[in-house]
């Protein structure tokens, strides 16, 4: 593997350790922050529960607290002598009732008082009363007919029972309380023990947009309620205080097409590209005496939602988050300078100690058997000592330790033999015929000996040793025959200006 390639690699891990040990602790504070999210629906599931309870509470004991007066009861009498007395006698309770209520207390949307056949004898700031909530249907041909639309006041009409539910008046939904109003003094044929049931009260708070704003207050959370899977109001907002249709129209959308359930199981949503945590909880309805079973059936509820990209960190764990992405940012980037300057010191310490080996080797490669290798450096200085060890031992020269220097310091390498490049194509030589046929055991001792011979003429030493000259011989003719791109190559002893060398003699047939 390349030196570029190993750095490229070094450089690429550290990156990506970085950037996952980055990612890592950014996911860490993004969980928890998911954590808390979850944590609010579960804590808003709870807290709603209990308020539509105590809402239920208040809107019972409101109408209980309406019904016991007597001047409903009174309105109710005179509605057959005198409408004007009847509807004095119905302003008269609602007056009275609302200088009851506590200064800050949530007034009713609406207060009605109905006969015993369902008509609404008055209705609370309301000056003229329009025919509504009556059955319509002809007695006659629906013998089973009841009273009202409403199904919480047609249970009242027939039984001393006070309800709470929800009730859509085909506008809005509403919260509703309905208790029945009873006449003290009239004789009960069918059950003396108990008064006569001559109307209802009906107190009622609107499902609305602005209250739902209010709840979302208490709650922490955004809420939206819905009746038969269509949402008919949200906490959702746009533009200040007005109620965002378009966010509850996606989510009656979802509803609708099952992706939102009506069960109490929290599920992962994502409305107009935020994600929310949601759980849809049915509302409640109460009554002091068992409803009968032909009540319809429950068809109203409320979806809680947490938005997760509404949990902002706290200012501790946004310092953690900044404090720990800088660290490993810097510790990322630390790592990788000294990766690379140590690299870098490496290649320029070990790697050049290899190359000066490498350039030895192909020294010797290419004939200069008298190489030796010089100490490099603490990490290779073995291998050169070793490769020189095998030289002397090869070539039969003084082992390292062993050798004689001269006045330079250099080691005198005994047995040096000269080798006669000559030219790219050397001339024919006219005995070549002799010199190919001549064997290989004859040839190299006729070239040794004649070798010596000359050097002694010419009053050099005669050091040189036979397996010493053999090898360097052999050296010297591979990279010739690749130099020349012939069969085999001999050398003849040569002889010039006093110097003795050898000249090879290229054989191609």
């Amino acid at each position: 593997m390349s030196r570029t390639v190993i750095t490229a690699v070094v450089a690429v891990v550290i990156a990506v350790l970085t950037a996952i040990a980055f990612f890592v602790s950014n996911i860490s504070l993004d969980d928890r922050v998911r954590k808390r999210a979850d944590a609010r629906l579960t804590r808003a599931y709870q807290v709603v529960q209990r308020l539509n309870q105590l809402a239920n509470s208040d809107v019972q004991n409101k109408a209980e607290r309406l019904a016991a007066k007597a001047e409903f009861v009174n309105a109710i009498k005179a509605r057959t002598s005198s409408q004007t007395e009847s509807a004095n006698q119905a302003r008269l309770g609602f007056q009275k009732f609302m200088a009851e209520e506590k200064t800050g207390t949530l007034k009713p949307d609406r207060i009605a008082l109905i006969d015993g056949n369902g008509e609404v004898v008055a209705e609370h700031e309301v000056p003229s009363v329009a025919k509504q909530w009556k059955n319509e249907d002809p007695k006659e041909k629906n013998p089973t007919k009841l009273p009202t639309t409403i199904p919480a006041v047609n249970v009242v009409l027939d039984k001393r029972v006070i309800i709470a539910d929800q009730w859509n008046d085909g506008k809005q939904v509403m919260r509703i309380g309905v208790a029945p109003v009873v006449d003290p003094e009239a004789p009960n044929i069918k059950d003396p023990e108990n008064p006569v049931i001559i109307g209802a009260i009906l107190v009622a708070y609107a499902q609305t947009g602005k209250s739902s704003q209010q709840d979302r207050a208490l709650l922490g959370t955004d809420i939206a309620y819905f009746e038969n899977k269509r949402v008919v109001a949200s906490s959702f907002t746009r533009g200040g205080s007005d109620e965002d249709t378009a966010k509850a129209a996606l989510l009656t959308a979802l509803l609708q097409d099952g992706t939102l359930g009506e069960s109490a199981s929290k599920q992962k949503i994502s409305l107009d590209g935020a994600d929310y945590f949601a759980a849809a909880v049915k509302m409640p309805r109460s009554a002091t005496k068992t409803l009968p079973d032909e009540y319809p059936a429950n068809t109203t509820g409320a979806i809680v939602l947490a938005g997760v990209s509404e949990e902002e960190p706290t200012p501790g764990e946004v310092m953690e988050k900044a404090g720990t992405s800088l660290f490993i940012l810097l510790l990322g980037g630390g790592s990788l300078a000294l990766a690379m300057l140590g690299i870098y010191l490496t290649h320029r310490r070990l790697i050049t100690q290899a190359d000066q080996i490498e350039q030895g080797v192909t020294d010797i490669i290419n004939g200069n058997l008298d190489r030796t290798f010089r100490p490099v450096g603490a990490e290779l200085d073995g291998l050169a000592n070793g490769l020189n060890v095998m030289l002397a031992r090869v070539l039969g020269r003084p082992e390292p330790g062993e050798e004689e220097f001269d006045e330079a310091g250099n080691p005198i390498i005994p047995g040096r033999v000269d080798f006669d490049e000559g030219e790219e194509k050397p001339a024919p030589d006219p005995d070549l015929a002799a010199l190919v046929q001549e064997s290989e055991p004859d040839y190299y001792k006729r070239v040794y000996t004649e070798y010596l011979a000359a050097r002694k003429a010419t009053g050099a030493p005669e050091d040189v040793s036979f397996e010493n000259f053999i090898a360097k011989l052999k050296v010297n003719e591979g990279k010739l025959r690749a130099q020349y791109q012939c069969r085999a190559v001999r050398f003849r002893v040569l002889t010039k200006d006093g110097k003795v060398s050898l000249k090879p003699v290229p054989i191609f047939a």
